[in-house]
């Protein structure tokens, strides 16, 4: 079965109180799991969006039924670094992008997975999960 997941995270004020929140669908579109958590008091929209990442690439560690996923989310600041296109300049995320990068080097023993910026229509359902709790 192939999956898709999707990350996002939100900063009211940025910084500010903030939110991240992921979710795995299935081959028909179907919610597999999903979290909405908070990310802190005081952080900027990139660290958020960072934890977001970090915490799907958690739960795809602990999944045992999962080696196929592609991930999507509309940080492309996140994506292209993750990917190794960009580097990260910002001391603010290097620990995120440290933690983030460690954690996908683990998942490169997946069959397949994959990391693709979408816009953020297309990212509605994570969209919906970092916005809950600081709007």
């Amino acid at each position: 079965m192939n999956y898709k997941g999707y990350f996002d995270g939100s900063s009211k004020g940025n910084p500010g109180p903030a939110q991240c929140g992921w979710a795995v669908l299935d081959d028909h579109d179907n919610i597999v799991d999903h979290d909405s958590r908070k990310a802190g008091e005081d952080r900027t929209n990139n660290v958020a969006e960072y934890m977001g990442i970090i915490e799907l690439f958690k739960y795809l560690i602990t999944s045992s039924n999962i080696n196929t996923i592609e991930i999507f989310g509309d940080s492309k600041l996140i994506i292209e670094q993750i990917k190794g296109n960009w580097r990260c300049k910002s001391e603010n995320i290097k620990p995120y992008f440290i933690h983030a990068t460690k954690l996908f080097v683990y998942l490169s023993s997946f069959k397949n997975i994959t990391l693709t910026w979408v816009p953020r229509a297309q990212n509605t359902i994570a969209d919906k999960l970092a916005q809950e709790g600081v709007l």
